[in-house]
């Protein structure tokens, strides 16, 4: 009986307090790391959702401006100049703040960036841009609004 005993020792792996704990603990460490991480990357996310939502209301107020500055006609008083500080001073926000103006001028229509309104006759190839009616918008690499554009048919008949 006492060689049964013995061999059952033999047989069970000796455990180690020590040993168990410090694995105990690197798991905890490294759950913990991973815990970290993940909490930075969602405060990350909240604060660009955060700068879209305030960003997405700056843009209609853009657009007016940009209107109001198309419309000027040959006038360059003091009103117009100041129109167009804070058309700069407002873009210049923007693009400090990782927004980036689409890009229309001759591009081929790509509904990821584009959002077509209409679609014409023209000289040019066959789903180029033709007109930006709306400028769109991304922010840190995701469109926050869809560039509104008129895009080419193709060539006349």
């Amino acid at each position: 009986m006492a060689d049964k005993k013995q061999k059952n020792k033999e047989t069970q792996p000796q455990q180690d307090p020590l040993g168990e704990m410090r694995e105990l603990l690197q798991r905890t460490q490294a759950h913990f790391e991973n815990y970290r991480k993940q909490t930075e990357k969602r405060v990350e996310e909240m604060e660009q959702m955060a700068a879209k939502s305030i960003i997405e209301q700056f843009l209609p107020i853009l657009d007016n401006l940009e209107l109001a500055l198309k419309n000027k006609g040959t006038q360059k008083d003091d009103f117009v100049q100041g129109v167009e500080l804070i058309y700069a001073q407002l873009n210049t926000i923007l693009t400090d703040n990782s927004v980036e103006s689409i890009k229309t001028d001759g591009e081929m229509f790509d509904p990821y960036f584009h959002e077509a309104l209409m679609k014409v006759a023209s000289d040019l190839p066959e789903n180029t841009v033709v007109e930006e009616f709306q400028k769109g918008f991304m922010l840190h690499g995701h469109v926050i609004r869809h560039a509104k554009v008129k895009v080419s048919a193709g060539k006349k008949q």
